[in-house]
């Protein structure tokens, strides 16, 4: 009896036990991973809307504006494609987009790694075709740079009299300038516009326009390379005088010619009096114009003679003076 009643204690407190043990380690578990969890709820989207102020890039001043936003983290890079006005009748979204490699932090929940794809005409018919259906966009075979490099683009026709061209740029330092502790960084940058009435010309200065806003810091993450140096003829040196000619303002002259005439006679003959301007160049000499409407007689310092009054005989026989 006794022996019973001691193995229904021992059952009972077993399974007493194993609950115990179980509700322990559930215990643990869930503490565990509280602790592990970062605070915040995740996103379930990897794309996220930022405000325009957000953006990595922005287009060239006077062209078009920032509309939205939407950037796309990845454990090794930061994407954005920024929204740009549109008003085209060629259907799709004007756009601007940048790839940014360097460290990301991952508070938010991130997309994976981005692959890095260089530059080739293969994918670049692909991304046109992608961003572009159904219009034919010629590449440019010219060598055209802007600040931070060389770039491309392609430029055609869209509906009705849409100009569209799509640009594309690498950004990246030169092979000598990298390794793993300087100018691994780089950045790729994407453009698709379409605007009416826009010429090839007026489009591309899009992509001498935009200007990069943002990036990772440091120099192990620096895209552009080691600086160019100044150029030598900048400041310092002998100073640089340019030639100029000093000039005389010419002197006008007027001359009258022709004679007057008597009132009577202005009546019936109305000749104008001639006037003709000479322009002399004769050094610093200055030449005082006759007095209008008088001559001069005699010696120097005379008076001027003033001319004779008209007089007019009337029928009557008086006669009249003006």
């Amino acid at each position: 009896m006794d022996d019973s009643a001691a193995i229904r204690f021992s059952g009972r407190g077993g399974r007493v036990f194993q609950r115990s043990l179980l509700l322990a380690a559930c215990t643990a578990a869930a503490l565990a991973a509280g602790c592990a969890a970062r605070p915040g709820a995740g996103i379930a989207t990897l794309s996220t809307t930022v405000p325009a102020s957000s953006a990595l890039v922005l287009p060239g001043p006077g062209t078009l504006s920032i509309v939205s936003v939407i950037q796309r983290q990845y454990t090794n890079a930061v994407e954005q494609q920024i929204a740009l006005s549109t008003s085209a009748a060629t259907p799709g979204q004007n756009f601007i987009s940048i790839q940014a490699f360097g460290p990301v932090e991952t508070t938010a929940m991130p997309g994976g790694t981005l692959a890095f794809k260089p530059v080739q005409h293969s994918a670049i018919r692909s991304e046109i075709r992608a961003a572009l259906p159904g219009r034919a966009l010629a590449i440019s075979p010219n060598f055209v740079r802007n600040s931070y490099g060389p770039f491309g683009y392609a430029y055609g026709r869209g509906a009705g009299d849409d100009g569209c061209l799509y640009g594309w740029q690498q950004i990246r330092a030169d092979e000598a300038d990298r390794d793993k502790l300087n100018s691994y960084g780089s950045i790729q940058i994407r453009l698709r516009v379409c605007q009416s009435g826009a010429g090839e010309k007026e489009l591309v200065e899009m992509m001498y326009g935009y200007t990069i806003v943002g990036g990772f810091s440091g120099a192990t993450w620096n895209p552009y390379g080691t600086p160019a140096a100044v150029d030598s003829g900048i400041g310092g040196g002998e100073p640089l005088r340019v030639a100029i000619e000093e000039r005389k303002a010419p002197i006008t002259t007027v001359v009258e010619t022709g004679t007057r005439v008597p009132a009577a006679r202005r009546q019936t003959d109305r000749k104008p009096v001639e006037r003709r301007t000479e322009t002399l160049d004769r050094g610093d000499a200055v030449i005082v114009p006759s007095p209008t409407g008088g001559t001069v007689s005699g010696t120097e310092g005379e008076a001027v003679v003033v001319p004779s009054p008209v007089c007019i005989t009337s029928s009557s026989g008086s006669t009249t003076c003006n």
